[in-house]
């Protein structure tokens, strides 16, 4: 069972990804319901009251010594308004998924690496996990190259991966494993 309840903020040099806040809802809904944020995700949320119910969920869940799903929002330092998200799922009690998304207006700037070295060094240090995947949806070249900057290792394809219900697509798989981590350069 997994004894972490809440997660420590992580300070990049831009950005401060913390657990989602309720106020974090509206500055989302600018970001999460573009067409060319929605583009390359699985969970699409249609309407400002999806996404402030997705924050709602993620909120309350908060604190639960069973829970196995970490949502963080990604703050930009100079402004303190949330620019991106990240997650965290505990799959296995060693194996970890995170995933990553940035405002549209903030891609090609490095805040997405940023947000992947985060998301990596919260599940080896803090969730002590032995390996970590990521999912990228085919066409996603920006994600795809960010998952091998990081240092994660392309596994495999799958041509028609269920990626939300009724809707499937091509899903590459990318992956790394602690010493692969702890080997990695600064």
């Amino acid at each position: 069972m997994n004894t972490i309840t809440q997660l420590p903020a992580v300070e990049t040099q831009s950005l401060v990804l913390r657990e989602i806040e309720l106020r974090d809802a509206p500055t989302f809904s600018n970001f999460m319901m573009q067409d060319a944020y929605q583009r390359h995700i699985a969970m699409r949320l249609a309407s400002e009251h999806e996404v402030r119910a997705f924050v709602t969920r993620a909120v309350a869940r908060q604190g639960d010594d069973r829970r196995n799903c970490f949502h963080l929002a990604a703050e930009e330092k100079l402004s303190g308004e949330a620019i991106g998200d990240g997650f965290l799922i505990l799959q296995h009690p060693k194996t970890v998924e995170i995933g990553w998304g940035l405002h549209p207006a903030m891609w090609g700037m490095g805040l997405g690496t940023e947000i992947g070295h985060a998301l990596l060094g919260l599940a080896f240090e803090r969730l002590r996990a032995d390996s970590v995947w990521c999912k990228v949806m085919g066409g996603n070249e920006a994600s795809a190259k960010l998952a091998e900057r990081i240092g994660l290792r392309h596994l495999k394809s799958h041509p028609h991966y269920p990626a939300a219900p009724g809707r499937s697509c091509q899903v590459d798989f990318y992956a790394m494993d602690e010493s692969d981590y702890f080997n990695l350069g600064y």
